[in-house]
């Protein structure tokens, strides 16, 4: 099921949001690849690859669309960010 997690006002503050969850939630883990998918927005998704190089010293990181079915649900904007951490 999908759920709502947190609101940011503004898009690039609901970027920073994404890549701050991330970094938080992986200390301690290592993440040699990060995967990034986008709902039509690959803008988008490479400036969170960028954020996510930079912050996290990550450099393999993979940008795919989002699927059809995850699509179906959260329409274009979309933009998830998966890695290797604790919590959900």
């Amino acid at each position: 099921a999908l759920q709502v997690i947190g609101k940011e006002r503004g898009r690039k503050k609901s970027l920073h949001k994404i890549v701050d969850m991330a970094v938080e939630r992986s200390k301690g883990w290592d993440n040699e690849i990060i995967m990034i998918t986008h709902g039509d927005c690959l803008e988008d998704a490479q400036y969170v690859e960028q954020e996510v190089k930079r912050r996290m010293g990550v450099q393999q990181v993979m940008i795919n669309y989002v699927d059809p079915v995850i699509g179906a649900h959260s329409g274009p904007g979309t933009v998830a960010l998966f890695f290797l951490g604790s919590g959900r």
